[in-house]
């Protein structure tokens, strides 16, 4: 009876020492936008976010906005190669970060043929109906905040995170300030986040200030020429003011995985 027990001692001991160097999968953040992330500051989220604890991967594309994105109806399908929201929501698991931004293609017509990416302005419960021709279907547009509040709603019942980001600001100055996105969708992405109860950066707001310190000559290098799209230092530059916003934020678990 003691050898039993002791064998079942040793078997036990060993199934404990086994499982305890299976690792648990390790969470995913998800970014989420147009090329102000694809091909801007979501490049270089990796120089501040541990990535033995953390998988990045960027599914922000160009040219999108909160409306086709969500939808996947764009003007170029192979811009749709990834899938969109849809195959984020598809790869999304318990415990994942999902950092979302748009607004900079948002405000363009609703109809149109050329890209017909623009959403309504505003967070409200509006709407209209189009006929797409990319899809050669009857679309109901809605409002920016409608978009992303759907966003938010999905990442939440997959029980994951989901953190609102207000579009980086432009390179606009007036009377040597940064031009800012306070009356629309600087403002209304806060409103969404509030709404929903989830986690928000002021993007729109963290850069700006850095770019009122930093003066017009020093911010205009961070730019391409179109001044819309940060080029290598901006995107560096702005990637590490997301990290800072989402260290500031402690009630958000992911700051434990930045880089120390």
């Amino acid at each position: 009876m003691t050898k039993i027990r002791t064998f079942f001692y040793v078997i036990g001991i060993c199934c404990l020492v086994f499982f305890s160097f299976i690792k648990k999968d390790k969470p995913t953040l998800f970014l989420v936008g147009d090329s102000t992330v694809s091909g801007g500051w979501g490049r270089f989220m990796h120089q501040y976010i541990d990535t033995n604890q953390v998988s990045i991967t960027n599914r922000a594309v160009s040219g999108t906005s909160s409306r086709t994105y969500y939808t996947g109806v764009i003007h170029d399908q192979s811009l749709a190669r990834y899938g969109m929201w849809a195959n984020v929501m598809k790869d999304i698991k318990k415990g994942d970060y999902v950092l979302i931004q748009f607004g900079h293609n948002d405000d363009s017509p609703v109809i149109d043929t050329l890209r017909a990416r623009g959403s309504l302005p505003g967070i409200g419960g509006d709407s209209t109906i189009i006929n797409n021709h990319f899809s050669s279907k009857k679309e109901t547009v809605h409002t920016y905040g409608w978009y992303l509040n759907q966003m938010v709603k999905e990442v939440k019942k997959k029980g994951a995170f989901a953190i609102i980001c207000s579009p980086i600001p432009k390179d606009k100055w007036k009377d040597g300030k940064i031009i800012r996105a306070d009356e629309r969708y600087g403002k209304w992405s806060q409103e969404v986040a509030h709404n929903a109860k989830t986690y928000f950066i002021h993007l729109n707001h963290l850069i700006a200030d850095k770019f009122d310190l930093e003066g017009e000559t020093k911010v205009a290098s961070y730019f391409t020429a179109d001044h819309v799209h940060p080029n290598y230092a901006g995107s560096i530059f702005m990637a590490k003011i997301v990290a800072d916003g989402i260290q500031n934020n402690k009630e958000l678990t992911l700051h434990q995985y930045l880089k120390k």
